[in-house]
């Protein structure tokens, strides 16, 4: 199956998981029980098992991985500030659009695209990497002082730690340190049936959570995120692996995480501190849409090279 196939065939189980909302089926409301089941149980298992079962030698270099992504981030954090500056968007809004602009479905998303293109355990390891620590705690940490300190609700340095310490961020060095030694059988094989839940329950999930009605009003600032996300920030991120050295599948799946649309725990943590959750919400939407186009098309791109 080609690349472009097995994208499109994980982008299919977020439309039934649409479909089924539109059906009345399932309720948008769902979403938030089986975010929960993946968040801490299904997802944790995948993540362990991703660095667990990979046995090449974990090199110093790959952690540039997530140090490069991140330092890109935090360009395209000063870029969307400066536009919102530009266009004279309100506080919250503006905050908003900084969260959407630099944060990406690397975890939900980018789990499953990475496995569907690449099914490699380097590349498991290295959607880690970059989603444990250029996107989610970045996301927990200055995403929620962001949101706070442009939505005006005060970020407690104990509701911070608390959003930091997730299961699938706790298993990163749990699994680390379990490396050397063989999981049991029994333990392993549940392991396995829980971490193969995690691609349809996400996906169907992100599927109930579409909306785009919260985008009206707000036209220039969502194309501006989208922009931001889908286009600028992978591009220098790109070039930004490639001076630090990078090559082959830490360059490939690097740039590719770093073009996932935006992270639907952005609009989590805007919607929390008081940033504009309603916009967030609207670009997740269509730029979750649009990657149906971008995603393939940068791994065509990225094959190539």
């Amino acid at each position: 199956m080609g690349v472009v196939s097995t994208v499109f065939s994980i982008f299919l189980l977020l439309f039934i998981g649409y479909a089924m909302k539109k059906l009345r089926v399932l309720k948008a409301e769902d979403a938030n029980l089986l975010n929960t089941v993946a968040l801490y149980i299904t997802l944790p298992a995948f993540i362990f098992l991703a660095i667990h079962d990979y046995h090449q030698p974990l090199k110093w270099t790959l952690m540039k991985v997530p140090v490069v992504g991140f330092a890109m981030t935090a360009v395209v954090l000063i870029l969307a500030y400066l536009l919102a500056r530009a266009m004279k968007l309100d506080r919250p809004t503006t905050g908003g659009m900084m969260l959407a602009a630099a944060f990406g479905n690397t975890g939900f998303l980018g789990y499953p695209v990475t496995q569907a293109a690449f099914g490699t355990s380097g590349a498991l390891v290295t959607t880690v990497l970059y989603d444990s620590f250029a996107m989610a705690l970045p996301l927990y940490m200055v995403g929620t002082f962001i949101a706070a300190n442009f939505g005006g609700d005060k970020a407690e340095p104990k509701a911070i730690v608390r959003m930091a310490l997730i299961p699938p961020l706790l298993t990163v060095p749990v699994a680390l340190i379990l490396r050397p030694f063989a999981m049991p059988h029994i333990i392993n094989h549940s392991l396995e049936y829980l971490a193969g839940g995690t691609i349809p329950l996400v996906m169907i999930s992100l599927g109930l959570s579409l909306s785009a009605s919260s985008l009206r009003g707000y036209a220039r600032p969502a194309v501006t995120a989208l922009v931001l996300k889908l286009a600028v920030l992978p591009c220098l991120t790109f070039l930004a692996y490639r001076t630090a050295g990078l090559s082959g599948t830490s360059l490939q799946v690097g740039t590719m995480e770093s073009g996932m649309p935006t992270a639907v725990m952005a609009c989590v943590v805007a919607s929390k501190f008081g940033a504009n959750g309603r916009f967030v919400a609207g670009v997740i939407f269509v730029s979750t849409l649009v990657s149906l186009a971008t995603i393939p098309t940068a791994l065509l791109i990225l094959r190539a090279y």
